[in-house]
C-alpha cells in the first residue's frame, strides 16, 4: 500500500504541471485546466494529510467534497465567460483579450 509520501509526491508533480500551464499557456481554455490541476493536487495533499489522523478523516472528506463542489460551479462560470468572450472576440488568447480593454 502506498505511504502518504507517495500521495503527496503526486500532489506535487499536479501542482507544478498546473503552475507551468499557467505561465506558459495563453489560451483561456488551457488556462482554466491548469488551474484545475494545480486545485486538485492541493486536494490530493489534504486528503493525504487528512488520512493520516483518525480524528480528522470525517472533517477532512467534507471539506474536499465542498471544495470538489465549489470547483465544478467555478468551472462552469468560467466556461460560460470563455464562450462569451469567443462569440465577441473570436479568440480566446488571454494577450488578446487584456489588450482590448475600453
Amino acid at each position: 500500500m502506498p505511504t502518504v509520501y507517495w500521495y503527496l509526491s503526486v500532489s506535487f508533480v499536479l501542482a507544478a504541471i498546473g503552475l507551468y500551464g499557467l505561465v506558459a499557456k495563453r489560451n483561456l481554455i488551457r488556462m482554466l485546466i491548469s488551474v484545475e490541476l494545480v486545485f486538485n493536487g492541493a486536494l490530493l495533499a489534504l486528503l493525504s494529510f487528512s488520512s493520516t489522523s483518525a480524528a480528522s478523516k470525517p472533517t477532512g472528506v467534507v471539506l474536499a467534497l465542498l471544495a470538489i463542489s465549489l470547483a465544478a460551479a467555478e468551472v462552469g462560470v468560467v466556461v460560460s465567460i470563455a464562450i462569451l468572450m469567443f462569440r465577441v472576440k473570436r479568440s480566446l488568447d488571454v494577450f488578446e483579450l487584456t489588450e482590448s480593454r475600453g
